[in-house]
Parts: structure tokens; C-alpha cells; sequence
């Protein structure tokens, strides 16, 4: 029996997760369970999953959940009495699922367990590749990236010597406003942004995707995960989500990586550790008129973006951290309402620059920097 603790147990990702859980009845236990504020569904993946523990990241949502008086498991009632449980007794694997820069510190715990790590946190590495790739080094905990793209990338680079490698490209989708430019988007509504065409995701993602921030930052990702130069890196736009990434070698050649646009693939593999037969079937080849696949640029009034990844990649420090705070703060204030959607860009362009460089020289460091950037952008 294999011991599962799910960071975003009621996210997107999460929830895909315990799908597949229910279709390999009596292989997996549950440790922890960490959640945000859907404590409804929370009680409903208690009844059924019973975790030994779980923590609720808003503490309206776990007073709420502590009136169903469930004995089977138990409401940790602080972050540090999580943190005290995840040190103390480790799991098999751990999937880390939180949509954005908060809790990072579960990942690096994650990362220090010596078990597999489950990595669908994508601001994780945004914000700390250096020190979480470092620390699953040195006490060899396995790191399996659950998104299609590096899960992707992770299956074409096996075995290759990084020499014969000349480029690697992440594809995006181009989201709901594919072929807009970035003047056409500014005044998109929340719906419009919402309305993926090939994916379902949780709200967060949706939006970074929709801007093409989802997809820098997982040129960051690449760049720690696999140790590529970021000159090496690129992204191509492809509406049909089906091819997830390519590997240029330096004969000319490409290898490509295709498939339907399912996260089962990436979840099946990091939960088993191997490729699942049951899954040999796609629909790829159902259309009429054959497997259609169109491979565009990255659109050049979004480069701007890219001219950040540089920085972030080459002058480390907090310059991830400033990214993803910048981001989440503007993103959430798009889901509010707040703002319009062509102002997510404008507090990045206004506020990434002006926002103090530092060194980040311990996990403690990080949310309090964070606090001082969100409260730096409060007063602009």
C-alpha cells in the first residue's frame, strides 16, 4: 500500500488524481490532504479517501469543516503543526497541486522526503528551482512533472545525450484568444478568458494560459528540470493540443511527443512509475479528414514576457518570486473583476522592473518578500 499525501486536493489536478486513485482500488493510503476553501467537497473526499490528516489553507473553510465532526480524520489547525506532521511521518508520494505561489514551502518538504514528488505546482520552480532541485539531489526523492508538456519533454529526452540536443520546444495551445493581438485582449471579459478550447482547468491556470504566462513560466520549469540552457528553449503555438512538446536534434531531425490533450497520461505514470496499458487508445485519428497540426510562433507583441523568463533564469534571486507574485496579485484581481484583462500585462510591465532585487537565502525569506511585493503593488 502506497502512502499518498495530495497538496490541492480539491483543485483541477487534484481532483483528476483521485479519479484515477478510484480506478486502482486498494493500492494507495492517505496521508494528508491540504485544501483551500471548497470544504464541501472536502468532506466529501474525506467520507470516501479518509487521510489521516488534512489542513485547510483558509480558516473559514476548516471551522466550517470542523462542524461535520468527522473522527477519521484529523483538522490541523495551523501551518506549523503541518509542517510538523509532513517532517515527521513521510509519505510514499506526494502530489503537489496548489494553483500558485502560496504553501510553496510543502513542495520543498516534498522535495526533502526521499519519496517521489508529483510536481503540478508550476511557481514552485518559478520561484525556488535552484533549492527544490537541490534538496530531491541530495535525499534522492524522484521528481515526476505532472503537466503534458514536461511529462512530454521528461519521455523524449530519456536516454539522449544532451550534446545531440539543439532545441526544445514547449507548444501552446494560444488559449481563448488565439491570433488576438495583445490590443484586441485588453478588454476581453472574465467569460471569454475562462473559455479554454482544448483544456479544462481551474480558474487560475486558465487565466495564465489565456495570456501566455502559463506557458513562461514553464520555460523556467524546463530550464531546472531537465538542466536545458535557456537558449535551448522555446515555445511554439498549436491550436489543437495535441502535439506537447519537440526536441530538435543537431543532425536537423525532430522527435515530437503527441497525444489527446489528457492529463491521465502524466498522472498514470507518476502514480505507477510506469506506462499504463490500460490506456492504449486516442482519438487522434477519429477526424475525417486525419490528424490535423499547425505549429505558429510565439506571437511577438507578447515578447515582452519572454524578455522577463531571460531575467529570471539568468539573475535568480527573487526575480521568480516577483513574476509569480506580480501574476497571482494581477490574476486575482481579474477573477474579482477588479481590473480588465489587458492590465494583468500592465501591472507586469509597470511593476516587475520597480519591484526591489534580492537574494532569497532561506524558505523563510519567501513569503516574507512576498508580503512586501504585494504590499509594494497595494500602494501603486
Amino acid at each position: 500500500m502506497r502512502v499518498v499525501s495530495i497538496f490541492g486536493v480539491t483543485g483541477s489536478i487534484g481532483s483528476q488524481a483521485l479519479d484515477f486513485i478510484r480506478s486502482h482500488n486498494g493500492i494507495f493510503s492517505f496521508h494528508t490532504f491540504v485544501c483551500d476553501k471548497n470544504f464541501k467537497l472536502a468532506k466529501d473526499l474525506v467520507d470516501e479517501f479518509q487521510p489521516k490528516y488534512i489542513y485547510f489553507s483558509d480558516k473559514i473553510a476548516s471551522e466550517e469543516f470542523l462542524k461535520f465532526k468527522i473522527s477519521s480524520t484529523v483538522v490541523l489547525q495551523s501551518f506549523t503543526e503541518l509542517k510538523n506532521v509532513l517532517l515527521s511521518e513521510k509519505s510514499d508520494i506526494y502530489l503537489s497541486a496548489i494553483s500558485s505561489s502560496n504553501l510553496l514551502e510543502l513542495t520543498s518538504l516534498a522535495a526533502s522526503s526521499g519519496g517521489k514528488l508529483l510536481l503540478a505546482n508550476k511557481e514552485s520552480l518559478v520561484v525556488m528551482g535552484e533549492q527544490i532541485l537541490n534538496m530531491s539531489k541530495q535525499n534522492k526523492t524522484e521528481i515526476i512533472p505532472i503537466d503534458s508538456e514536461h511529462y512530454s519533454v521528461m519521455n523524449l529526452l530519456r536516454n539522449k545525450n544532451p550534446r545531440d540536443v539543439k532545441k526544445v520546444y514547449l507548444t501552446a495551445s494560444g488559449g481563448p484568444f488565439l491570433n488576438n493581438s495583445i490590443q484586441e485582449v485588453a478588454d476581453k471579459s472574465l467569460e471569454e478568458a475562462l473559455k479554454h478550447p482544448t483544456w479544462e482547468m481551474g480558474k487560475k491556470i486558465t487565466i495564465d494560459s489565456a495570456t501566455l504566462i502559463n506557458k513562461c513560466f514553464e520555460i523556467i520549469e524546463a530550464h531546472y528540470l531537465f538542466n536545458i540552457p535557456l537558449e535551448k528553449l522555446d515555445i511554439l503555438i498549436h491550436p489543437q493540443s495535441k502535439i506537447h512538446a519537440l526536441v530538435e536534434y543537431m543532425d536537423g531531425s525532430i522527435d515530437a511527443n503527441i497525444s489527446d490533450a489528457d492529463m491521465i497520461y502524466p498522472i498514470s505514470y507518476g502514480f505507477l512509475g510506469t506506462i499504463n496499458y490500460e490506456l492504449g487508445k486516442n482519438e487522434l485519428f477519429s477526424s475525417p479528414k486525419g490528424l490535423d497540426l499547425n505549429l505558429v510562433p510565439f506571437p511577438e507583441d507578447r515578447k515582452f514576457l519572454i524578455d522577463i523568463v531571460k531575467d529570471v533564469i539568468t539573475n535568480k534571486g527573487n526575480r521568480g518570486l516577483v513574476f509569480s507574485t506580480i501574476n497571482d496579485f494581477a490574476v486575482r484581481k481579474f477573477l474579482e473583476r477588479k481590473i480588465g484583462f489587458g492590465e494583468i500585462y500592465q501591472l507586469l510591465i509597470k511593476n516587475y522592473s520597480k519591484v526591489e532585487k534580492k537574494q532569497l537565502l532561506a524558505i523563510e525569506d519567501i513569503e516574507i518578500n512576498r508580503s512586501e511585493i504585494i504590499n509594494f503593488l497595494q500602494k501603486t
